[in-house]
């Protein structure tokens, strides 16, 4: 009878040790390209983190431009950034086998700077719409003179500003421009694809002219001979914008030669 109860022990301790499975060893998670995204829209700084793989818990690291370090554990967010420039970061995952060692990987920011407010009151007087000279004249250091007429010639003349930044420059019924350095103006015809476009500097904000522009004026240096720079003063430049009231502009341009500023109003064309 004891032989026998110990065969019976010792078959049912190997029944009790041979059923036992050992459990395998989780292993240490590795990041893939297929495992995570990161979709940036650089204009708007919007950049979207997704992390696919369900068994495995993500953590991400991103340092910013300044080198200041932000960390994260969503699966998927979108997070907006204002600093402009290169951004760096990592993504780790995390799961029964440990942590994964880091996966490198970058985006760029390049946000559009905020138009300053002065610059897009004028775009804003200027864009889409049609002007006509209602008043000009010239001032220096103490002195100012408005009381001649707009000459008949340039009185029908239309400038309209484009929204795409070209000019379109009616010159009406004759091709016939003011120019303060020809006596009676001169004729002329508008040639190229005239452009305009607004800027500031200095706390000043002009109209820049270019590709043939102009404020339907020229502020030209009298005596100047036809190929001098001087003679077509004011063609292809920048015009110093110096007040915008009940849709006038007031624009004007400096005339060193003569140490005074030739000023032109342009009022919305009826």
């Amino acid at each position: 009878m004891k032989h026998l109860l110990k065969l019976m022990t010792v078959a049912l301790l190997a029944v009790a040790c041979g059923g036992k499975k050992e459990n395998p060893v989780p292993e240490k998670p590795v990041v893939t390209p297929e495992m995570y995204a990161v979709t940036c829209i650089s204009e708007k700084g919007e950049v979207t983190f997704e992390f696919l793989k369900d068994e495995l818990s993500p953590f991400w690291s991103v340092t910013d431009p300044a080198g200041q370090k932000l960390t994260f554990t969503d699966r998927k967010v979108t997070k907006t950034y204002k600093a402009n420039g290169k951004y760096t970061g990592s993504i780790m995952a995390y799961g029964a086998g440990g942590q994964s060692e880091p996966v490198g990987f970058e985006f760029e920011v390049n946000t559009p700077e905020p138009e300053d407010k002065d610059v897009a009151a004028v775009k804003s007087a200027l864009s889409g719409k049609t002007f006509q000279t209602a008043k000009f004249g010239w001032w220096g250091e103490g002195w100012e003179y408005f009381d001649d007429p707009v000459p008949e010639y340039t009185a029908d003349d239309k400038i309209t500003f484009k929204a795409d930044g070209t000019l379109v420059i009616n010159q009406g019924e004759t091709a016939h421009i003011y120019n303060d350095g020809v006596t009676d103006g001169e004729d002329y015809t508008v040639s190229g694809t005239p452009r305009w476009g607004v800027f500031k500097e200095k706390d000043v904000v002009y109209i820049q002219f270019s590709d043939g522009g102009f404020p339907l004026m020229l502020a030209g240096k009298s005596g100047a001979a036809a190929g001098d720079p001087a003679y077509h003063f004011g063609l292809n430049a920048k015009w110093t914008v110096a007040s915008v009231e009940e849709g006038v502009v007031r624009v004007e341009i400096y005339q060193d030669f003569n140490e005074q500023w030739l000023t032109v109003f342009l009022s919305p064309a009826a």
